[in-house]
């Protein structure tokens, strides 16, 4: 392994087998303006605008740690806390490699159900990602020990190979324990886990996962991984929390997990989850209809969200049914008949979608809706757009962070504006050219979820304040509050209006399930709380969502969730049904105290603290060529807002023979482009001098030095992926000998140094979708090409140009599976002129590289001109082309992994194949010497024959595809079981009949 190639496949491995970061990359602008503060046991970094947030999250944190310390071992070290406020949507991340580290997007949870029930959302995401570090950090026993020697080696955190129903379940329970409120005072996690009970649908403890193909998906890591670290705290004492993470940090085999279970808890994890699901199932309620005369209108389940009324029978929603890419969907009501009873609608996808949101029906019929893009690499903003009834999708607005669109009559558009660290209320021209803030926000008062009165006159919405005070308050064009219908500590939230504009409606969890609520609109009494004006007007035992009543005030349309994902419902909406809501003191606000900030002194942000490298990993390797071994160390470093990264592998050999190495660094200090230097040196035995009689005396070695730099423009997109990248780099050769009194009897051409110095310029675009289970790319094509220019100094005949480039199309089909099945086409083609020393290799299989542990790789990696069934470089030449033509069908989605083993598997497909390619030398010989020129029409090379004309070769076969996360639960790698048989070609070498192998990753 070349040790360029060595490090960039260690690297890789670091990706694929830890799961200590969730999720692994930080969405961080790098070229901010970053300030720091420091406190007792953390660096704050922030931006300017998030000054006031990050000296609140400091006192918070602080606050955090002291609890936390009570409860687990505090972490080592001092902890860097990033405050971004580069995307419009609520997340954090954490991390104990390289250093402890925390990142927290400013943006409030209001467009979150389950985290819309916290008293403070910055303390409620920095203690669920402090659980993290405390959690991660911690190592004793052997690895204690391991990490004296190595340092903070990704691979020598114990606690990092813990599942992530584990490690997101107890970050989920402390998050609540400490702040009191969060995801298990809430009630959506008990709402997935009550539902399925109820269905009889309770997964296994082996089924829970980040890539588990069935609904809830990945989030049943954290529902269910959080309700059972509840259960086990309130079983066997909090303190049984803490006695399972030192006897997990001690443990010498850390993918083990029972031992140190039945260490805390008394029986082992299996049997825990066995006892408290039984108990849910005997505790679930029977089912029932969430209104009388409600009907299901879909039936596949997955996500769908926010149902508006186009006419008395026609529903608009969002959502996806798993098998497609987000979209806007039509429901048109079937009225029911004799032959069938039931009130059914048929299904149309009317558009695509990039994240969820409302979709506002305007005058014309087109649809007004927000979805999230990027605007910069860093930063992902939402935006108004229109799908135009006439056809074609309009952008109202850039940049402006606006999301949950609501259009009066005359088209004036009532939109909740994102803020750093809050939202507001804002009207927005129906250009998208103007936008009026009418309401304040912040980190006390957050805003969401507006929607117009019948008249236009009012503006209903969700109002939340520190303290965990929800209320659902009706404004005024103005902003002024005119009438709070309910004022509680609970979750409500998607008012909407009944026709006449003498209700309005919306849902609250207020008596433990989400359930459908309507209060009397009467701005005479702006400051009455009238509880028995309150109505309820469903009796869900899941959860009912989102109200919508019809234009004629009929039906009520709702979403309804169950076991197999969220539906859209409708029902009638029965005056008699309807009953005055009861006064709740459990949900009352409870009194809220005065936030508190630090003071401290701010300074400029420095990289280099976090920079410095805190670990190496040994690494041997046998030398190409050479019986002598090298032996080496890795490391790499980062600091903690991305600016600067690098990665370092030097090797020696026992021989003495020559030092070997690479060095990567990457700059994103301007943000664009990304600035990368590379340079490494190789030595390999080029040629044994013998003697007259044939004796060997000595060893002509080859010295490779290289150096390169690179600047790259990426345009990464919801949609669409593009990049640009141009380098410069050089590469020098010279020689030596292991004896240095035979240099000079050597050839003169090896007594001087060589440099080749080249020029390279890529780019790509892709616009291929990848629906929530697809089994491949779909839907779009993916384009690349490659140009290089090379030539040798003091040579000016020496250049030499070669062009390499790719397209792949995928197009999906609706056939029957749990996925779409898909016809994918790839078509690749090079180009070199006669003078390089270089040939391109026709054959072999094409995928990834699994590195399964440092120096042990699976696969083969990718290959430009891949024919299955034929040997690497069957064909040589200065020009090639391959095509693979392949289909790709789901078989199985098993969603499970075997009882507690480091295994889950996700999802298998079966591709059925045909590759061809072909490589030839054109007019080669006149103008390129050849290996043996003897051969007029052919040249040898390696056993290789060159053509002058193009010999193709093919062959056609089937594969088995599984995707299987191995030795961890959490990240699945494609393991591809393949045989082919060659069709076209063998008699130009002789190859098998038929080859069967395994390799990783896509073919293309």
């Amino acid at each position: 392994v070349h040790p360029r190639e060595a490090a960039a496949r260690l690297c890789c491995s670091l990706a694929l087998l830890l799961t200590a970061t969730r999720p692994a990359i930080a969405q961080v602008r790098p070229n901010s303006d970053w300030r720091t503060l420091r406190t007792e046991h953390f660096y704050i970094h922030f931006t300017p605008e998030l000054e006031a947030l990050a000296r609140r999250a400091a006192v918070d944190a602080e606050s955090a740690y002291v609890e936390l310390s009570q409860h687990l071992h505090p972490p080592r070290g001092k902890i860097d806390v990033v405050i971004s406020d580069d995307v419009d949507f609520s997340n954090g991340s954490a991390t104990s490699f390289p250093t402890n580290r925390i990142t927290v997007y400013a943006n409030p949870p209001v467009f979150e159900s389950a985290l819309r029930f916290t008293d403070d959302p910055t303390k409620l995401v920095v203690t669920h990602e402090l659980t993290h570090v405390f959690h991660l950090d911690r190592a004793g026993g052997i690895w204690k020990v391991l990490q004296k020697v190595f340092g903070r080696s990704p691979f020598l955190f114990p606690n990092a190979y813990e599942p992530s129903w584990l490690v997101e379940g107890l970050a989920v329970y402390y998050e609540s324990k400490i702040t009191g409120s969060g995801r298990i005072e809430g009630t959506e996690h008990r709402m997935i886990a009550r539902t399925a009970a109820l269905a009889r649908a309770l997964p296994r403890l082996d089924q829970l996962s980040l890539a588990n193909p069935h609904f809830p998906y990945g989030y049943s890591a954290y529902a269910y991984g959080s309700l059972f670290m509840d259960y086990l705290a309130r079983t066997h004492g909090d303190s049984a929390m803490r006695t399972f993470v030192e006897s997990s940090s001690r443990q010498l085999i850390p993918l083990y997990l029972n031992g140190p279970a039945k260490r805390a808890f008394g029986r082992s994890f299996t049997r825990e989850y066995t006892v408290w699901a039984e108990s849910l199932l005997k505790s679930a309620p029977p089912w029932n209809p969430p209104m009388p005369g409600w009907h299901d209108l879909t039936v596949d389940g997955a996500y769908t969200a926010f149902p508006r009324w186009m006419s008395d029978s026609t529903i608009v929603y969002t959502g996806t049914p798993g098998r497609e890419s987000y979209g806007a969907y039509k429901l048109t009501l079937r009225s029911p008949t004799a032959q069938s009873p039931k009130l059914t609608a048929s299904r149309e996808r009317i558009g695509r979608r990039n994240t969820h949101s409302p979709n506002s029906v305007l005058a014309d019929g087109s649809l007004l809706y927000s979805q999230l893009d990027y605007t910069s690499p860093y930063t992902i903003r939402s935006d108004l757009y229109v799908d135009r009834v006439r056809g074609g999708t309009e952008r109202l607005t850039h940049a402006a962070r606006l999301a949950f669109p609501d259009a009066r009559a005359d088209g004036l558009i009532v939109a909740v504006n994102t803020l750093p660290a809050g939202t507001r209320i804002a009207l927005v021209s129906a250009d998208g050219r103007r936008v009026t803030p009418i309401t304040s926000g912040g980190q006390d008062v957050q805003w969401s979820d507006p929607r117009w009165s019948p008249d236009g006159k009012h503006i209903a919405a969700i109002r939340w304040m520190r303290g965990g005070t929800s209320e659902v308050a009706v404004i005024d064009t103005t902003g002024r509050v005119e009438q709070t219908m309910i004022r509680e500590r609970t979750v409500n939230a998607s008012p909407s209006w009944s026709p006449d504009g003498r209700y309005v409606y919306f849902s609250s969890d207020r008596g433990g399930v989400m359930n459908l609520y309507r209060a009397s609109f009467r701005p005479a009494f702006p400051d009455t709380l009238m509880i028995p004006d309150l109505q309820r007007v469903s009796d869900a035992t899941t959860g009912l969502f989102e109200p919508q009543p019809s234009p004629n005030g009929r039906d009520l349309a709702a979403t309804v969730f169950k076991a197999d994902g969220y539906h859209i419902g409708v029902a009638p909406i029965a005056e008699e049904k309807t009953r005055n809501a009861e006064q709740l003191a459990s949900v009352q606000p409870r009194e809220v105290v005065a936030p508190v900030s630090d003071t401290s002194a701010t300074t400029n942000y420095s990289p280099w603290r976090t920079l410095w490298p805190r670990y190496w990993i040994p690494f041997a390797e046998t030398a190409l060529g050479e019986s002598a071994t090298r032996i080496g160390a890795f490391t790499s470093g980062s600091d903690v807002v991305g600016r600067h990264s690098y990665q370092a592998l030097l090797f020696v050999p026992t021989d003495n023979s020559g030092l070997t190495g690479a060095l990567s660094y990457r700059n994103a200090t301007l943000g664009q482009p990304l600035v990368e230097i590379a340079a490494s040196q190789d030595w390999v035995n080029y040629v044994r001098i013998l003697n007259q009689q044939n004796q060997p005396i000595g060893v002509l070695r080859r010295r490779i030095r290289d150096a390169s730099l690179a600047l790259t423009l990426v345009r990464p997109r919801v949609r669409t992926n593009s990049y640009l990248s141009i380098a410069g780099g050089v590469e020098g050769r010279d020689y030596g000998v292991d004896s240095l009194p035979l240099l000079s009897r050597l050839d003169p051409v090896y007594q001087r140094g060589y440099y080749y110095p080249r020029l390279l310029a890529s780019i790509g675009w892709s616009n291929a979708q990848r629906p929530l289970l697809a089994i491949s790319p779909e839907d779009g094509v993916s384009l690349s090409s490659s140009t290089r220019y090379r030539w040798r100094t003091g040579d000016t005949s020496s250049g030499t140009v070669s062009v390499v480039g790719s397209a792949a199309a995928f197009k999906s089909l609706d056939l029957p599976g749990f996925a779409h099945h898909v016809l994918a086409l790839r078509l690749t083609g090079g180009v070199q002129d006669h003078r390089g020393t270089g040939y391109y290799e026709v054959g072999g299989i094409s995928g990834g590289i699994l590195d399964v542990l440092p120096g042990y790789t699976l696969g083969e990696g990718r290959r430009t001109f891949s024919v299955r069934g034929f040997p690497p470089a069957h064909l040589l030449g200065i020009r090639a082309a391959a095509g693979s033509a392949e289909y790709r069908a789901p078989f199985k989605r098993p969603g499970r992994g075997l009882g507690m083993l480091p295994l889950f598997l996700d999802r298998m497909s079966i591709t059925v194949f045909g590759d061809a390619g072909s490589a030839w030398c054109p007019a080669i010989f006149p103008t390129r010497q050849a290996p043996n020129s003897s051969l007029c029409t052919q040249g040898g090379f390696d056993n290789k024959v060159f053509f002058v004309e193009p010999r193709v070769i093919a062959s056609a076969g089937a594969e088995l595809n599984i995707s299987a996360a191995v030795l961890n639960w959490d990240q699945p790698f494609r393991f591809r079981w393949g045989v082919a048989v060659p069709v076209a070609g063998k008699e130009l070498y002789p190859v098998r009949s038929a080859t069967s192998y395994v390799t990783v990753g896509l073919s293309f």
